[in-house]
């Protein structure tokens, strides 16, 4: 087929696309995500399309709802004790999806085997701080705490604390396999107390992001989810209308690690200079998205919890005079040391990796270094992190910098983190990890980029969902008014 005929029949889906609205009864749903196996809720990290399937088949105590604000799931309300060491929850009367009751004996032992479960994971740390679950009465659970955690329903919220007992989760939606994808109901209970599921679905599917935006122009999905900026070109070669286009405001991390020493990365100065050489606005500017933001301090500067930090002192100055400052630094190493090896950066595939990569090659080549790009699974010096924040806490990104993960590291900032988690009161744990991020800042061991770039393709007239601070658009949601 030739390109004319390709661009017409493309037109001709996006007529008929344009044409159709959304049955809030039918949803049909596409998450951006190529994997072998993308409904396995069991897995430990848990893939984007596995997270939205448990959330919607296992609650856990609380979740997120449209707009990312934290409600009831398991339990219907919850209080703090004055000392913040323990947190009381009153279960709602419900069943598993397999009709048994819920006993608080028994989200005692799923929640306490989901905790042992996750403790390698990226909440080990915070899951450190959790003594134990206590079942009180037949309707009562406790989580007991080492010492106060200011953010724990936003972590608990997270699909992964989802309970499963026997296979079965506790709803709110029920699932069965269809063809290649997972076709969700609403469950609840008839007069008589039996179960009950509605008649309208929710059809869920994984796929390319090419592969989805293609099946929403021929009018084959109401929903894309899980964008990234790796795939944001794609929209526009899919002349997807920017009315449909929908940004998450959400705060994490956009930038380079540094994961290996080496003699060239090893020296403090030269991390500096690699840093002083982005040109930020440049970069974002090339992907003209009004909502990616340029960051130039480890944790987010509007973050309610963060204790002021001072920018680095070179973000005042001009891009062209810190490439000089950049370029002097490198040049004087290369003199003392010898010529440096092109530098391995580790990045996902996708169209917009190759203008990031395009443009980071550009201003390291204007200081003197050569870049060679690499997928994660390879040797490299650098890597791309890109996540979104699952606590509103310093914490949460301090440890993503941590010597667990880098061999550039601040074992001091971690010492201080680790006190953080355990202070008995506010004032002195956001002092200690202002503290923490002061430290981590001096040691230069991640270039601050920008906030993560999520995105989702929605058609007119979907009904649950909106942009949220969490990047959640959860299943449950969809098809209901939120008022």
């Amino acid at each position: 087929m030739n390109c004319a005929r390709i661009f017409a029949v493309i037109a001709l889906l996006m007529l008929g696309a344009c044409s159709q609205g959304v049955d809030n009864t039918r949803i049909r749903v596409d998450i951006i995500e190529d994997r072998p196996r993308p409904f396995a809720i069991g897995a430990v990290p848990l893939p984007v399309s596995s997270a939205y399937l448990r959330s919607a088949t296992a609650q856990g105590l609380v979740t997120f709802d449209v707009n990312g604000r934290i409600v009831p799931a398991l339990a219907n309300r919850w209080i703090v004790t004055d000392d913040g060491l323990s947190y009381i929850f009153r279960l709602n009367k419900l069943r598993w999806n397999d009709d048994r009751g819920i006993t608080s004996d028994e989200i005692a032992q799923l929640l306490s085997a989901r905790f042992r479960e996750l403790r390698s994971s990226r909440f080990g740390a915070e899951l450190a701080v959790i003594d134990r679950v206590v079942p009180m009465t037949g309707k009562v659970v406790e989580l007991r705490l080492k010492a106060p955690m200011p953010y724990l329903l936003e972590m608990i919220a997270q699909p992964e604390f989802g309970l499963v007992r026997k296979g079965f989760g506790s709803g709110p939606m029920m699932a069965k396999k269809y063809e290649q994808a997972m076709q969700l109901r609403w469950k609840s209970e008839d007069e008589t107390g039996n179960p009950v599921l509605a008649s309208e679905t929710v059809t869920l599917r994984s796929t390319t992001a090419s592969m989805a935006l293609a099946r929403y122009v021929a009018g084959d999905t109401d929903l894309v989810d899980g964008g990234r900026f790796e795939d944001f070109p794609l929209l526009e070669a899919a002349k997807i209308d920017g009315n449909a286009i929908q940004f998450d405001p959400v705060p994490g991390l956009f930038g380079l690690l540094f994961v290996e020493a080496g003699p060239f990365l090893s020296d403090r100065a030269n991390r500096e200079a690699i840093a002083m050489a982005v040109d930020r606005p440049k970069l974002l500017t090339s992907f003209d998205i009004v909502a990616w933001q340029e960051s130039l301090t480890l944790v987010p500067e509007n973050l309610p919890s963060r204790n002021a930090n001072p920018r680095p002192d070179w973000t005042s100055q001009r891009i062209e005079d810190r490439k000089v400052m950049a370029r002097g630094t490198i040049e004087r190493w290369v003199n003392n040391n010898g010529t440096v090896r092109p530098l391995r950066v580790a990045l996902p595939r996708g169209p917009g990796v190759r203008i990031f990569f395009a443009m980071l090659k550009s201003d390291l080549a204007a200081i003197g270094l050569t870049v060679e790009r690499v997928t994660p699974d390879k040797p490299h010096d650098l890597r791309l992190i890109d996540r979104v924040g699952d606590q509103s806490s310093p914490a949460w990104y301090l440890d993503q910098m941590s010597c667990t993960v880098s061999r550039i590291c601040n074992l001091d900032a971690d010492d201080l983190v680790a006190q953080a988690r355990m202070a008995t009161d506010i004032t002195s744990r956001a002092a200690l990890l202002a503290q923490a991020e002061s430290e981590l800042q001096q040691t230069r061991n991640f270039i601050p980029i920008a906030n993560p770039l999520r995105w989702s393709v929605t058609r007119k007239g979907l009904l649950g969902h909106a942009a949220n601070g969490r990047g959640w658009h959860l299943l449950q949601n969809l098809g209901r008014d939120p008022t």
